[in-house]
């Protein structure tokens, strides 16, 4: 891992890639050995970090500890990003439910001094503001991270590298996600056409099961890429939407921004549920690989 690398660790659950976080981390055994670079500061995020809050804590206090020396004022705009505005920052971490702790989780994680992150699906539980959010801070984030997500379009935005887990063997794809998923495809057909070339056996029942499976692995891809063209045509009106509502021609008509108002969140919804499948078909790929 060098400086600079914004890594996605992708694969099917099951694979190891959180034991290969905590590996990278010092906080799983192991017989091989691990060495860390010069200098280098960790700050880790999974759900089981989100038992090291301080529940007696207020959410503003937590983000205090995180030794970011920030102000209240920049602490409390971070926290507005993460969905917690007004007093809502003085709500005691005990008090939260699982995924407002895990947004302060993250938001803690990404204000400390740590250059070097590692982060286990970190938009579960984030709305697609946050989300966006989320994205923007990684994208100028100066330090190097791994990050382990299904979520593609997230991933797609983010990493400059891909991590595979193949033959229990890390494999390395020196790109971005596009470039991986064209390079993947067409390793698939190469080696589609050498089957075609090499005498046909009788296929056993387990070889039938694979063979359903990526049938079926094909169909749930094609339906993934369709719901990301969906996704992005949807944030694009979302854009259109969000420079009407800025625009002094409408925030001056009540009742052309009420009309504007209630569209923009009809499209928040669509958004949401666009994200919603595409996080069900996904999880159907998992399942199958």
């Amino acid at each position: 891992i060098e400086r600079g690398d914004k890594i996605a660790l992708i694969g099917a659950n099951g694979k190891g890639k959180s034991t290969l976080l905590r590996i990278i981390a010092g906080t799983e055994s192991i017989k091989g050995e691990r060495e860390e670079g010069y200098n280098v500061i960790e700050g880790f995020y999974a759900q089981h970090q989100l038992e090291d809050l301080g529940v007696n804590n207020e959410i503003l206090e937590e983000l205090k500890q995180a030794g970011s020396n920030k102000t209240e004022l920049e602490l409390r705009q971070i926290l507005g990003c993460f969905l917690f505005s007004d007093d809502d920052v003085f709500k005691k971490i005990k008090v939260l439910s699982g995924g407002e702790k895990s947004r302060v989780a993250l938001a803690k994680t990404l204000i400390s001094n740590a250059n070097f992150l590692l982060l286990d699906e970190p938009t579960n539980h984030l709305d697609f503001i946050s989300e966006n959010i989320l994205i923007q801070a990684l994208q100028q984030y100066q330090g190097s991270f791994i990050v382990v997500s299904h979520n593609r379009h997230f991933i797609s935005q983010v990493a400059n590298k891909i991590w595979y887990i193949q033959d229990k063997e890390i494999k390395e794809y020196p790109g971005t996600y596009e470039e991986y998923n064209y390079w993947a495809s067409q390793q698939e057909e190469q080696a589609g056409s050498q089957t075609e070339i090499a005498p046909k056996k009788p296929k056993t029942k387990r070889v039938r099961q694979r063979d359903e499976n990526a049938k079926e692995i094909t169909r749930l891809e094609s339906s993934l890429y369709e719901i990301e063209d969906k996704i992005t045509e949807m944030e694009n009106v979302l854009r259109t939407q969000e420079e009407q509502l800025s625009s002094p021609d409408i925030y001056g008509n009540p009742d052309k921004l009420t009309e504007v108002t209630m569209e923009y969140e009809k499209s928040k919804d669509s958004l949401q549920e666009l994200h919603k499948s595409w996080e069900e078909v996904a999880s159907q790929i998992d399942a199958l690989s």
